[in-house]
């Protein structure tokens, strides 16, 4: 009989106002509970399955959707022959290089970005890519800039972080293929996509929507063997 695949849900939401809660340094205390509610919105998936993992009571936290599902994604794909904790050293040093490798990808807070809000562009994907860089603005549903906003170009190692007007900029040092061309937003708190036009340098405003949060205990079902 094979083993039940591992999960992280959270079965019964708590119906407590976070905010209302007593703010303390990475978690809310609920009175209402009389527990502490980790914060797990700036977590990566690696240290969420690691907290849980070394806990030694139940845990509840605050996270969103994405996360959750983000965190049954890993734990399903996780490797079979190895333990769990040689896994998540695999995540952690795979963040790592990530960074390392995309550091010399640099975000110019003073440059004065003019934006263009022509949507329609149209561009030959036969032709081949002759900019340099791309550059954009990240904004809110209330169209407010957001500042420290990770974007990156799926399926390259290019990434950047917005400055506090929500400008990014992405400079191609290595060059870049024509078919890698989703823009995707990296945050626990914000989601969204931009399919970029390489016609231009400047890119169409992303407007993000705020994730649905989930606060409650979280289950967690390690992979047995």
């Amino acid at each position: 009989m094979k083993n039940a695949q591992p999960q992280i849900s959270i079965a019964e939401p708590c119906n407590q106002n976070w905010e209302d809660m007593n703010q303390k340094d990475g978690f809310n205390f609920c009175q209402a509970c009389n527990k502490c509610v980790v914060d797990f919105t700036g977590y990566s998936n690696a240290e969420i399955i690691k907290t849980l993992a070394s806990a030694s009571s139940e845990v509840c936290g605050r996270l969103t959707e994405t996360q959750l599902n983000q965190l049954n994604y890993h734990l399903v794909v996780s490797p079979a022959n190895r333990s769990w904790m040689k896994y998540l050293g695999v995540l952690a040093i795979g963040v790592s290089v990530f960074s390392q490798n995309a550091s010399a990808l640099t975000v110019n807070p003073k440059a004065k970005i003019e934006i263009s809000k022509d949507k329609a562009d149209k561009f030959d994907e036969k032709k081949p890519i002759t900019i340099k860089k791309i550059s954009g603005r990240i904004l809110d549903e209330n169209k407010k800039p957001l500042e420290g906003i990770r974007v990156i170009i799926l399926n390259t190692k290019y990434y950047a972080s917005t400055d506090k007007n929500g400008n990014y900029e992405i400079k191609f040092i290595n060059g870049i293929g024509i078919d890698n061309k989703i823009l995707s937003v990296q945050s626990a708190r914000f989601a969204g996509n931009l399919t970029l036009n390489y016609a231009t340098e400047k890119q169409a405003d992303l407007v993000l929507k705020l994730e649905s949060m989930i606060v409650g205990r979280i289950m967690y079902n390690p992979k047995k063997g």
